[in-house]
């Protein structure tokens, strides 16, 4: 049982790695920096707040990937004209095109696959994700994402 729990985790990795390296030479960004052209793509002009919530993340976080999406004209940050304090995030005619052929973010998958677990073993997965967590000592550890971010 512990050698397929060690073969499933190495396929994920292997997965993630292979999709972070498809992203970035085909498209020229980051596996975060498609997810968030992807949730953009999906619902915008979004508040940076809004935009970190919808990706599970904090907004200082986050706040790294919109400057480099912006560097590279793929993402437009404005003033909200309803409430000068907030911040609208919208994609530019590049993010767009790039949304609209770009493959969905493996983050997103595997969002989805933890929403559709029952609760019970939703939970049951977070309580021995956490244990593994803290076996390897990686508790203290900052968690950003899955993919480099550079």
């Amino acid at each position: 049982m512990i050698e397929g729990i060690m073969q499933d985790l190495r396929k994920m990795v292997k997965a993630v790695e292979a999709y972070s390296r498809t992203v970035e030479t085909r498209f020229g960004v980051t596996g975060p920096q498609l997810w968030a052209i992807w949730e953009l793509g999906k619902d915008s002009p979004l508040a940076l707040k809004d935009l970190a919530s919808r990706m599970h993340m904090s907004p200082s976080t986050l706040v790294g990937v919109v400057d480099r999406l912006m560097a590279k004209g793929l993402v437009h940050r404005a003033q909200d004209p309803l409430d000068r304090r907030r911040i609208r995030l919208t994609l530019t005619e590049a993010g767009r095109a790039m949304c609209d052929q770009a493959p969905d973010p493996a983050q997103g998958k595997l969002i989805q696959g933890l929403q559709d677990l029952e609760p019970q073993a939703r939970e049951g997965f977070r309580l021995g994700l956490a244990y593994l967590v803290k076996v390897m000592e990686a508790d203290q550890l900052e968690a950003r994402f899955f993919f480099a971010e550079g």
